[in-house]
């Protein structure tokens, strides 16, 4: 009981010293908002919702956070981020077996998850076959070896 008072006071001095002023939302910012943690919740459950914020005073604390970020999205903005939740989540992606907002939000802006080696399919066999312009496997390995005699011939 007591370890929960001392995170209470915490909790209450931290967000007394986030800001200066309360974040003020429009109706539709509060909307969009609002919309995204519905769908956050009925992607993941209420089960996966509470164990990553466990009581009201937490989910109010993460809708403040995430506001701004998720205030500039509309409606149909976020149904496409979710869509793309649910692919990532049929894929295996880690990252997405928890709610996390930062990737679900980094889906919408090309940030995160589809940087880096995730974006590149580094992860998938090569296939050559699927350079069609380049013919047959013979085809390929002669132009293959053309262009290895010019880079010889670029160091003589």
């Amino acid at each position: 009981m007591q370890i929960n008072k001392m995170l209470k006071a915490n909790m209450q001095a931290l967000t007394a010293t986030t800001t200066s002023q309360p974040a003020s939302f429009d109706d539709s910012e509060k909307d969009s908002i609002a919309y995204f943690f519905m769908r956050l919740q009925n992607t993941y459950g209420v089960a996966r919702m509470q164990s990553q914020w466990p009581d009201a005073d937490s989910l109010r604390l993460a809708r403040r956070e995430y506001g701004k970020r998720i205030a500039k999205f509309s409606r149909e903005e976020i149904n496409k981020a979710f869509d793309l939740t649910h692919v990532e989540k049929e894929s295996q992606n880690k990252r997405f077996e928890f709610p996390d907002v930062d990737a679900i939000l980094g889906l919408l802006t090309n940030s995160g998850v589809f940087t880096g080696s995730g974006g590149t399919l580094s992860h998938r066999l090569y296939k050559p076959e699927e350079l069609l312009q380049y013919g047959t496997k013979e085809e390929r390995k002669e132009i293959a070896l053309n262009e290895l005699a010019k880079l010889k011939d670029m160091f003589k």
